[in-house]
């Protein structure tokens, strides 16, 4: 990374840093699927808390970000926004970073420095759901505890790089200043911590539990046993175990279609067609018992009030993801959602036109799985696990 900061300080910093024989980070969670919409992590970066989306379909992490001709436009997080020094902190037009992240993003377009801006690493990224930052990238300090088996909880602060964004839309009120990009990029935020010695290896685990809150993990932690693990394949930027078939109480729902998983989006999306045949499918199954009404929250719902999916989940028939060899199931928890008006709606949505024909595993689905992403191996796991407590990992702060 070449970047404007003092080396002075960027050697004391790095050289507090030795790889350990076995070490990660473990974050708590907060957030839910509704009415929250989110699962993020509150960091400390630059000496000041900032909550962040975890987003494993996203390489770039991203803060509102305010500075003279880059005004936040608007800033609608909880915290005040970031304001950079940029004596300090800017990364250049050309630095080795800057070209790597562009190839980190998808659509990106090859282009030199931007005209009016010649001296700054600009990025633009749009997201699937039709959200989109725009702004440049500093570096500075993120702090945080690692642990090791072998040794004493450690606290240390490094550089690292990320997005001040000035332009996001759309432009409404959010619970998160901004992105925790834990894709697979050359510059995500693991791959960084694992550059700079932080953790050894870079593996990601996040557990969203159905109740709110859970927790993340990188780094060389302690895996349960009965893990189902699938070979990772190459697919843009994104986690996948390759093309799925959506089964509905044992029976295919449409053709095979590539099936991501993707931490920042809230729901799950099926393609067009495969959507359609699912919710014609499920409607059927439900109509003798349940009564169809309208939800601003979400298209398809069925009339409360109800006080949990508990107490309706056996109307509904199971999913199920089936792989080449393997296969992820989706009990109607993991698919329905309860809204603010206590009725019980279906927490899938079509793929948007930006998707193309891809299954996007979100949120709501991997409530109370563990889920794994292993980039030294190329294996992608879940397992199905209570993750409302972290007893058995200890909740990290990072601030």
């Amino acid at each position: 990374m070449a970047a404007m900061w003092s080396p002075i300080i960027g050697l004391l910093l790095l050289l507090q840093l030795a790889p350990s024989s076995s070490s990660y980070i473990q974050l708590p969670l907060q957030g839910s699927v509704h009415p929250v919409g989110y699962f993020y992590v509150t960091m400390n970066i630059g000496g000041k808390p900032y909550s962040l989306d975890i987003d494993t379909g996203s390489n770039l992490t991203w803060l509102e970000c305010n500075y003279p001709g880059h005004q936040c436009n608007p800033c609608k997080g909880p915290h005040l926004p970031y304001v950079p020094n940029i004596t300090h902190k800017k990364v250049m037009c050309g630095d080795q970073f800057c070209t790597d992240l562009h190839k980190d993003l998808p659509y990106y377009p090859e282009r030199g420095c931007d005209i009016h801006h010649p001296h700054e690493c600009h990025y633009h990224i749009q997201y699937v759901g039709g959200t989109s930052s725009d702004g440049f990238i500093v570096n500075d300090t993120v702090s945080v505890n690692v642990l090791s088996p072998s040794h004493p909880s450690r606290r240390v602060q490094i550089f690292f790089g990320f997005g001040c964004g000035c332009n996001q839309k759309p432009h409404k009120d959010s619970p998160v200043d901004g992105v925790l990009g834990l894709g697979m990029g050359k510059e995500g935020f693991v791959a960084q911590l694992k550059a700079r010695n932080v953790i050894r290896k870079d593996i990601i685990g996040h557990c969203l539990s159905i109740d709110g809150g859970g927790y993340l993990f990188v780094g060389e932690h302690g895996m349960p046993s009965g893990i189902t693990w699938v070979p990772m394949r190459k697919y843009s930027h994104y986690y996948t175990p390759g093309p799925a078939q959506l089964l509905l109480g044992g029976e295919k729902i449409g053709s095979q279609k590539m099936a991501v998983f993707d931490s920042g989006t809230t729901y799950t999306y099926i393609p067009d067609q495969v959507y359609s045949e699912l919710v014609r499918e499920v409607k059927r199954s439900v109509s003798g018992s349940l009564q169809r009404v309208a939800d601003h929250a979400l298209p398809v719902c069925w009339k409360g009030p109800f006080q949990s999916i508990q107490l309706v989940k056996r109307k509904f028939k199971p999913l199920a993801l089936e792989f080449t060899n393997k296969v992820m199931h989706i009990p109607p928890e993991n698919y329905l959602a309860l809204t603010g008006e206590k009725n019980v709606c279906l927490g899938i949505l079509q793929t948007p036109k930006a998707g193309g024909q891809m299954i996007i595993i979100g949120d709501v689905t991997m409530q109370d799985l563990l889920v794994i992403y292993d980039n030294e191996q190329k294996l992608v796991g879940w397992i199905s696990k209570q993750c409302k407590h972290t007893l058995e990992i200890p909740s990290i702060h990072a601030l």
